[in-house]
């Protein structure tokens, strides 16, 4: 019956030298694909380019305006009017205060999910890096590519590359975080996390984590 759309929400932006720039949106896509069948949703192409300006200073990152956002998403919500429910499914953290804003306004029309927040206790639960360890394009986006797209995770270009732990990144971290940064003053590799520990299997536990909460 398609009275629920799903859309997945990514980046493009300098994961490292190991990951494509697609990575956020390659996740967004691929749970989608789980679990719009489940319901008898639709899927749609989403958004593939959206707010990444910390890591505007990489070259292989395209960033767009929030304003430019908002108007992307709202016209998603304007052509799906006369479904019951948006699901929106997004994998990039720089989206997420402004999507829960969208929401907000939206009230039951539309509901934003964000990998990072879904799935906190079984991140923890297996995570071998401390905190801080699983951020961008560290442990738990690599472990993730493992699993669903091998072939675009290229390890041998990890060697030599200092790992960064920046523990207010981390969705498990409790205190105050800085409200802005840039990725490239953290870690000139462009990697926020320690992709070192990083695995196919915890790929696949937490991929199909995400699914089962979902």
């Amino acid at each position: 019956m398609n009275d629920l759309v799903f859309v997945p929400i990514g980046s493009y932006e300098h994961h490292g030298p190991h990951l494509p720039p697609e990575t956020d949106y390659l996740i967004a896509r691929s749970i989608v694909e789980k679990v719009a069948p489940k319901f008898d949703g639709k899927i749609i192409p989403g958004i593939k380019i959206s707010i990444s300006p910390e890591h505007k200073k990489f070259r292989n990152t395209k960033s767009i305006s929030k304003k430019k956002f908002v108007s992307q998403v709202k016209s998603i919500l304007n052509h799906y009017h006369n479904k019951t429910k948006i699901f929106f499914i997004n994998a990039h953290g720089g989206n997420n205060k402004i999507l829960h804003s969208i929401q907000e306004r939206y009230k039951t029309k539309i509901l934003v999910l964000n990998t990072f927040s879904l799935i906190k206790k079984d991140l923890m639960s297996i995570r071998s890096s401390k905190i801080g360890g699983i951020c961008h394009a560290g442990e738990f986006e690599t472990s993730i590519m493992m699993y669903l797209f091998p072939d675009k995770v290229k390890l041998s270009k990890l060697k030599r590359i200092d790992v960064k732990y920046i523990p207010y990144l981390d969705p498990n971290y409790k205190f105050e975080k800085p409200k802005k940064w840039k990725t490239i003053n953290l870690n000139r590799s462009g990697i926020l996390g320690d992709p070192y520990h990083a695995s196919k299997e915890k790929g696949e536990f937490w991929f199909h984590s995400l699914i089962e909460t979902i």
